[in-house]
């Protein structure tokens, strides 16, 4: 099952629209792909929150999600970059269809 970008209910994989919204349900692979995700990771990896800054202010955005810039920033130092790296990683396997990504929120 996928989840409606808009509310975060559980709708069915082949839904194009949510049924409790009303909401477009967007396609994922139509969202930017895996591009996207690897530029994603290399900003977030060699450049932290400033990264992830850059991330929130272009296209580079997931539809729907913002990302955690003061995480990033706080989490990061106070893990002694773990934090970092695994929010960088993460960024390779993004799915606008869960619920939760690390280092990302709903808007």
């Amino acid at each position: 099952m996928a989840f409606c970008s808009k509310c975060g209910k559980e709708v069915h994989d082949e839904a194009e629209i949510c049924v409790h919204c009303g909401c477009r349900i967007k396609n994922p692979t139509m969202e930017g792909g895996d591009n996207n995700k690897l530029i994603r990771f290399l900003l977030t990896f060699f450049l932290g929150w400033i990264g992830s800054l850059v991330i929130n202010h272009t296209n580079l955005k997931p539809a729907g999600w913002k990302s955690r810039t003061c995480a990033y920033f706080f989490l990061t130092i106070i893990t002694f970059g773990i934090y970092g790296l695994v929010a960088a990683i993460c960024n390779l396997t993004f799915d606008s269809n869960k619920p939760s990504n690390i280092g990302y929120f709903k808007e």
